[in-house]
């Protein structure tokens, strides 16, 4: 058994217990739902391959606990290992990784910033360029028309007491539309699929709400199941609550 208890290496540490184990990466990538190539770049400390901080501590976590290693030896490991490299001597002209990760999320929330300023002013023109005699709605409809456009990913407000809503196709089918809200009670990191369209990521911080609207269905993957709470077409989704384990949940 790994006995350095002082040791900041995290790789050697999950890499001890799961050749213990008598499992592979393969194995452990079935079981945790994360890339092999993570996987290996835990095990050898490849830092600079690896996720923001908050996405390796889930990770971390969720090896550990398929390896039955201590998920939060693991992560003080890491979070020693971090800290050590970042104290480290480097070139003048090579950028310190803090600055990079700084810049980064800097420029990730500028561009999320800038994508809701475009869809909102989309959504404005549409609205003002759209005939009046189209089909017929109430002052309560059009408000929540409003709101759908403006909202990330097209999701609605509650604007009618009927919780399940839906949409008239050019048609004129009517079809049921799956509202869900998306509250973090922890920080934790989440990838969904709406009606089996590309993946979005999204790094959720306690407090956050999650507002999203699909046709079909939602496949969510989130790293930390007790971080979140879930409520359907204005209804509580009961989850698996065990906390710091990832989840793969399928709506409906």
């Amino acid at each position: 058994m790994f006995s350095e208890k002082n040791s900041f290496s995290f790789g050697l540490y999950l890499q001890t217990f799961r050749i213990e184990s008598g499992k592979s990466l393969e194995d452990v990538s079935k079981e945790t739902k994360i890339g092999v190539h993570y996987l290996i770049a835990i095990e050898n400390e490849q830092l600079d391959r690896l996720p923001q901080e908050v996405f390796v501590k889930g990770f971390l976590r969720s090896y550990s606990r398929v390896v039955h290693a201590d998920g939060n030896e693991a992560v003080r490991r890491y979070l020693a290992c971090i800290g050590t490299a970042g104290n480290a001597a480097k070139p003048e002209n090579e950028p310190k990784k803090t600055d990079f990760r700084f810049w980064k999320r800097i420029f990730l929330l500028s561009g999320i910033f800038l994508f809701i300023i475009i869809i909102s002013v989309s959504s404005v023109s549409f609205i003002s360029d759209k005939p009046e005699s189209g089909y017929k709605t109430d002052r309560s409809g059009k408000t929540d028309n409003r709101r759908t456009l403006t909202k990330e990913n097209g999701s609605t407000d509650k604007g009618s007491e009927d919780k399940s809503k839906i949409n008239r196709t050019d048609s004129g089918n009517i079809a049921e539309e799956l509202s869900l809200e998306i509250s973090a009670v922890k920080d934790t990191w989440m990838k969904v699929i709406i009606d089996g369209e590309n993946p979005r990521e999204y790094l959720l911080n306690s407090g956050d709400l999650l507002e999203l609207k699909a046709s079909k269905g939602y496949n969510l993957l989130v790293g930390d199941a007790g971080a979140i709470r879930l409520n359907i077409n204005g209804r509580a989704l009961d989850i698996p609550r065990e906390s710091g384990r990832a989840a793969n949940i399928q709506i409906p």
